[in-house]
């Protein structure tokens, strides 16, 4: 699968994937399987087309034309006006807000302490900024589409 289409496929669970740990993440399905019911991939994609309509100032329609057309979520921000590195910038902001949310909800819910989500947020950190250097060097991994980088 290219880059584009895994970036497509994958926003979703990638924001999951941080969130909770790869390999939890491959227990729940990670991606697209056997275990992720119709409605859930529904619910994953019409996820993915407004959180893609919202980073780069498009409609769902035009998100989910594209999509359809082939045209990866790259080049339709390029068509709007946003640079590679606005839209890098724009991804990885929005992706830390969210798990920070999700982090604060399992705060919230006593199913974690404030210093484990302030731990684990930094750890995610830590491993994002290893997946980016990993990719940088050219040495293969999840640094290839799966890391900060979101598959550019």
């Amino acid at each position: 699968m290219n880059k584009n289409k895994l970036l497509k496929y994958s926003l979703p669970a990638l924001a999951l994937a941080l969130l909770i740990g790869a390999g939890s993440a491959e227990a729940f399905g990670g991606g697209m399987n056997k275990n992720v019911t119709p409605e859930q991939v529904a619910t994953m994609h019409t996820q993915m087309f407004q959180q893609q309509a919202t980073l780069i100032g498009a409609t769902v329609d035009e998100v989910k034309t594209a999509w359809a057309n082939g045209t990866s979520f790259k080049e339709l921000a390029k068509q709007k006006g946003i640079t590679e590195e606005v839209l890098k910038a724009k991804m990885k902001a929005a992706h830390q807000a969210e798990m920070k949310t999700h982090l604060q909800t399992l705060v919230d819910k006593g199913v974690i302490t404030q210093a484990q989500a302030d731990a684990r947020l930094a750890t995610m950190q830590k491993m994002a900024d290893k997946m980016k250097d990993k990719k940088g060097k050219g040495k293969g991994g999840m640094g290839h589409g799966m890391g900060m980088g979101f598959g550019f």
